[in-house]
């Protein structure tokens, strides 16, 4: 198990469990802890980095939700695709996606002739995805849904934001965690064709 995903399963245990809330609001952090929890704050995607650049890794035959249709669709359809493929991965939960996502809604629409932007969230309950989408006006990128977070796994990202750049084959080119970077984004793309 990697440190982010053990650090997750803490904070999930502590969250749910009302006894250990109650031991942890009594008890002051201490500096190692507090640093401990940032140096995986950033591993975990909360500030930008990369990821390892590019692999052989290609989009999984997972089965998510396109929120516009409400019908599920397999991922790796969004390949053969006449562009690259940003796969921008978000949660209803993150405050960096919140920020971000406007943003990467008006990227998709700008840099349409050179790059297709796709959003895919989990981390959430099935009513928190739709109702990202309309605080966040998300309506020229297509939006798909992964409630199990299957998808997440079999592209090895532990948490969001990340962004996922795949060529016209669904070949991965580029990968990185933190904020949507649209100058990269397009340097992969381009790189991709």
């Amino acid at each position: 198990m990697s440190a982010v995903w053990a650090a997750r399963l803490v904070i999930e245990m502590t969250d749910r469990d009302p006894q250990l809330r109650t031991i942890q609001r009594r008890r002051r952090p201490t500096r190692p802890t507090v640093a401990l929890l940032l140096a995986l704050a950033l591993l975990a995607g909360c500030g930008a980095g990369s990821a390892g650049g590019p692999s052989a890794r290609g989009l999984p035959a997972v089965p998510v939700e396109d929120l516009a249709t409400g019908r599920q669709v397999e991922l790796a359809g969004l390949v053969p695709a006449r562009r690259p493929v940003a796969l921008w991965l978000w949660g209803p939960g993150c405050s960096i996606c919140k920020s971000d996502a406007a943003g990467v809604d008006r990227f998709a629409t700008r840099e349409r002739g050179r790059i297709e932007v796709v959003g895919l969230g989990s981390h959430g309950s099935p009513e928190s995805a739709p109702a990202f989408v309309r605080e966040h006006n998300l309506r020229n990128m297509r939006v798909l849904w992964d409630q199990e977070s299957s998808a997440w796994d079999r592209l090895t990202v532990p948490a969001e934001p990340a962004t996922i750049v795949f060529d016209s084959s669904g070949r991965e080119v580029d990968r990185w965690f933190g904020p949507f970077d649209e100058a990269r984004a397009l340097r992969a793309a381009a790189q991709a064709t």
